[in-house]
């Protein structure tokens, strides 16, 4: 058993939770602004102890796709479940966040050529009937599109997409360099991308104002989502294989559902839950090969 997968899974099983905890008092730019400079900071510290010298690895030409992959993975990805998270429930966003892999399956057969098999297929379609039962809460008409959680839902599933534009488009990118070398830099250039909008709402003169609360769910998503889960998460892949670490993510959603419903009291309903098993089912289907 990996304690640092683990770890990491149950980090960013939280972030939703303390993400909607932080959004009550602080707008998204300044949330997402303070969350990458915190984990930015400490990833930067752990890289520089490792190479000094590590920016140099990057030519002029990488940088470019290095903010492009930023904008895509880091600020426009946060932005899509900061602002998701103000409509809907963490439960819907840990469950909806569960299909990316079957969005990278998909993707890869049309970007990288990879083999498509009825398995995989079936695991799509599956999957995918999954979300749709989480977002229409089994309203099988037009009428769901009245819901403001709906809203929350498709922006949370353009963030899933973003994620899977990052992975397949930064794939060839990201082998090329030592990963936490190249997610550190990424991480560092979408705080860079995100500050500008932060400083234009202004927010920064009520930084003292915010809770205990606020500031809890703060240095929660810098330290541990942002931060330590990255390191936590690479460290395991470093001494395991990738598919016993990738196992792991199965929990995430999990971790989201007992800590919502501890912690902000969501409720707990049996659509959802069948959604959500359907879309681990899926995944698995798509995901995992047969022997």
């Amino acid at each position: 058993m990996s304690w640092q997968a683990l770890a990491a899974v149950i980090f960013w099983g939280f972030s939703f939770i303390a993400t909607k905890m932080a959004l009550k008092e602080v707008h998204p730019f300044t949330l997402l602004t303070l969350r990458y400079a915190i984990g930015a900071l400490l990833l930067l510290l752990v890289q520089l102890n490792r190479d000094r010298n590590f920016f140099k690895i990057f030519s002029p030409r990488d940088w470019i796709y290095i903010f492009i992959l930023a904008t895509v993975g880091v600020s426009g990805l946060g932005l899509l479940q900061a602002y998701g998270l103000l409509y809907t429930t963490a439960i819907n966003t840990g469950w909806i966040i569960a299909i990316n892999p079957i969005l990278i399956a998909l993707s890869a057969r049309f970007f990288l050529g990879e083999t498509i098999t009825v398995r995989k297929v079936s695991g799509i379609l599956l999957g995918f009937c999954g979300i749709f039962l989480i977002i229409s809460k089994g309203v099988f008409s037009l009428s769901l599109f009245q819901f403001t959680s709906t809203y929350g839902d498709l922006l949370v599933l353009a963030s899933a997409l973003a994620w899977t534009s990052f992975t397949i488009g930064g794939k060839g990118f990201i082998s090329r360099f030592p990963p936490l070398a190249t997610v550190t830099t990424i991480m560092v250039a979408g705080c860079l991308l995100v500050l500008p909008l932060s400083l234009l709402k202004g927010e920064w003169n009520n930084l003292i104002h915010f809770s205990l609360t606020a500031w809890t769910g703060i240095l929660f998503l810098g330290v541990f989502c942002s931060g330590l889960g990255y390191l936590f998460w690479y460290s395991a892949l470093e001494r395991r294989d990738s598919g016993v670490v990738g196992m792991y993510l199965y929990l995430e959603p999990f971790a989201t559902l007992i800590g919502a419903y501890l912690l902000l009291s969501e409720e707990i309903g049996w659509i959802t839950m069948m959604g959500g098993g359907m879309i681990l089912c899926g995944v698995f289907l798509a995901t995992h090969k047969q022997k």
